[in-house]
């Protein structure tokens, strides 16, 4: 099996391991939705990136990652196959379509200066939740083009934050063209570090 995010920054950042253990511990531990609770607040995109992580595979996309540690490029590699599913798992994170999440957000509309519809949802003061910000901007047709997203984590031992980029082209086959994601974590009795992972995919 090929490196994904986790195996890559392990090079780099092994003290920080035991705090992202305790995030996806922390992700594993929230129930399952029931067919009573699959109500939607935003764009589907955990789905939409089980989709295309299978479209991905089926097309053997080659993909360029460059892995930079505190703004200062570490590795750049090509590789001819990755497991999809792995490596857009982290991106999956963002989706605030979970049923403990349904009304924790504002939501905002504009249109950028492309003229394209961009939907932003803020997490509400109160709100218990890993997702700070994240918005979807769709094309005029409706069809998403790109996604960023804000992700914190913070208890007595480490202060971490994610943020996430995709950008897509929906006449594309696969449609992802490249995704990024730029981590800043403090651990306790340290200073700040900061990795970011860039992947551009790879077009046949």
């Amino acid at each position: 099996m090929l490196p994904s995010y986790y195996f890559m920054m392990k090079k780099y950042f092994t003290l920080s391991c035991c705090a992202l253990a305790v995030w996806v511990s922390s992700c594993q531990e929230q129930p399952a939705p029931t067919a009573a609770q699959s109500k939607q607040q935003a764009f589907g995109l955990e789905a939409y990136l089980n989709q295309e992580a299978q479209n991905l595979h089926q097309a053997t996309a080659a993909v360029t990652k460059t892995v930079s540690e505190n703004g200062k490029a570490q590795e750049t590699k090509t590789f001819s196959q990755l497991n999809w599913a792995e490596e857009l798992g982290p991106f999956a994170e963002a989706d605030i379509n979970k049923p403990a999440l349904l009304g924790a957000f504002t939501e905002e509309k504009t249109t950028n200066a492309a003229g394209q519809t961009v939907h932003r949802y803020r997490a509400k003061e109160e709100a218990d939740a890993t997702v700070r910000d994240v918005a979807y901007t769709f094309d005029a047709q409706g069809q998403l083009v790109q996604v960023d997203a804000t992700l914190v984590q913070e208890n007595m031992l480490f202060n971490t934050q994610k943020k996430l980029h995709l950008e897509l082209q929906p006449a594309a086959s696969p449609r992802l063209q490249s995704y990024s994601l730029d981590e800043t974590q403090k651990l306790m009795f340290m200073g700040p570090q900061r990795y970011s992972v860039a992947g551009k995919v790879q077009q046949k």
